[in-house]
């Protein structure tokens, strides 16, 4: 991508722009790669996307304001995505959910606030302050890291990109609903047609839309990235000369002057092409290096939301009539569901992986059964999961938390301190990560 990120602390690229709205009629093509999946738009699809596509590019005064704010905007969106292992093109599902608008504001309730549309419980799961002084959710960095955390954490449970995105505006569980009901399979390939979720109609409307026009010119507006804390705004406008209006206009969600300094936070600076230089020059004694978050803190999550969800099973293809099982996503891991009683040796043989593994990837004895309506893990355990803790219930042992989880028992030892299952006692917090 031809765009600039200018932040204090980091590299120079080539600039953002926006443009006209010439030949912004091209058609949408009906097959295409897209986030590591083939997409194949039938006409009743093709119909739905293009009534959203028009309506955003109708007006090309409103057209041309919304990629001013994909220029301003997108390198630092795209920039947290991608450092979590999120593709780049999400950034346009941000356009989508705010219009790129700090201070956009849902008819919810509770409301979704900001770049990325985050409630208020969410926004803290994810890291963000929300309080009298500041909401991070209008703070398009943090915004953005929270919003990518939270798409990580649901494509390792769901294994594609576009089940992420549906999950993004149902929840990780409604996403499963959905799939679940309408007998979708994406990891073949993602056919969009007339009964399409609407989030993934709008998202391609949107990616359209605007995908072939950002970059292409470097004479706007641009803004700056300024990681620091312990001053005001004032004391920024002085560093820099701009007006103290123009600095509170771009950093809204910071309801005083004052940059807490409990952690670094990123204070927006505007600026023209042919003033970034002296400005980060100002800036540069004054900017503070930010901390990567431990694991344990970008995966914080509510403890009741966590006991009830697991394991978490997401049926891959669904099993001829008269077999003996189905394959499925369970807790993100390939797996099998039975629908009969089977042997080691029967399952060994029709998912072609030795009794072994099968054992040690399930912890099962030599001569146990595998029994009907169970789950059963066909790949390696992971040693992490992104999930924080689980708070052990009467008569459950690590072997179990292990299974329900799908992490390795060896690995929920060593990272809890443990030696022995009998170590562990009801009431016990069990760490993931």
């Amino acid at each position: 991508m031809n765009s600039r990120i200018i932040s204090i602390l980091l590299l120079f690229f080539p600039l953002l722009s926006f443009a006209s709205l010439e030949n912004i009629n091209a058609p949408i093509p009906s097959q295409f790669e897209l986030m590591g999946s083939k997409v194949v738009i039938t006409n009743g699809g093709m119909q739905k996307v293009m009534v959203k596509y028009n309506s955003l590019t109708r007006s090309e005064k409103h057209y041309n304001e919304l990629l001013e704010r994909c220029n301003s905007y997108f390198p630092y969106i795209e920039r947290e995505l991608l450092a979590r292992g999120v593709p780049g093109e999400f950034k346009y599902l941000a356009l989508q959910e705010s219009l790129l608008d700090g201070n956009a504001i849902s008819n919810a309730k509770p409301p979704a606030v900001g770049f990325w549309q985050f409630k208020d419980f969410t926004a803290e799961e994810r890291g963000m302050k929300i309080n009298r002084s500041l909401d991070e959710r209008k703070n398009v960095v943090s915004a953005s890291i929270g919003a990518a955390d939270y798409l990580s954490k649901n494509y390792y449970y769901l294994g594609n990109w576009f089940y992420a995105m549906i999950s993004y505006h149902d929840g990780l569980g409604g996403a499963r609903s959905y799939i679940r009901n309408h007998k979708l399979n994406y990891y073949n390939h993602v056919t969009i047609n007339e009964n399409t979720h609407p989030y993934l109609i709008h998202y391609l409307a949107h990616y359209f839309a605007f995908k072939d026009k950002v970059g292409l010119d470097d004479g706007h507006f641009v803004m700056i990235e300024f990681p620091t804390n312990g001053y005001t705004l004032k004391e920024v406008s002085k560093f820099t000369g701009q007006s103290l209006d123009i600095l509170a206009k771009n950093n809204t969600w910071l309801y005083g002057s004052y940059i807490p300094e409990d952690k670094v936070y990123s204070v927006m600076i505007e600026s023209k092409p042919d003033e970034i230089n002296q400005i980060v020059a100002s800036l540069s004694p004054y900017a503070k290096p930010r901390k990567t978050r431990a694991r344990k803190d970008i995966f914080k999550f509510y403890a009741d939301s966590i006991q009830e969800n697991y394991p978490f099973v997401l049926p891959i293809e669904k099993g001829v009539q008269g077999e003996k099982f189905e394959l499925a996503l369970v807790n993100g891991v390939k797996a099998v569901i039975l629908h009969e009683d089977m042997t080691q040796k029967e399952l060994s043989e029709a998912v072609g992986i030795s009794k072994g593994k099968i054992r040690k990837y399930n912890y099962e004895g030599k001569d146990d059964v595998l029994i009907k309506d169970s789950h059963y893990y066909i790949a390696p355990l992971p040693l992490t999961i992104p999930e924080s803790y689980h708070i052990m219930k009467d008569n459950e042992t690590l072997t179990f938390i292990a299974v329900k989880y799908g992490i390795s028992l060896k690995a929920l030892k060593k990272l809890n301190d443990v030696r022995k299952e009998e170590d562990v006692k009801t009431g016990d917090k069990i760490y993931f990560n």
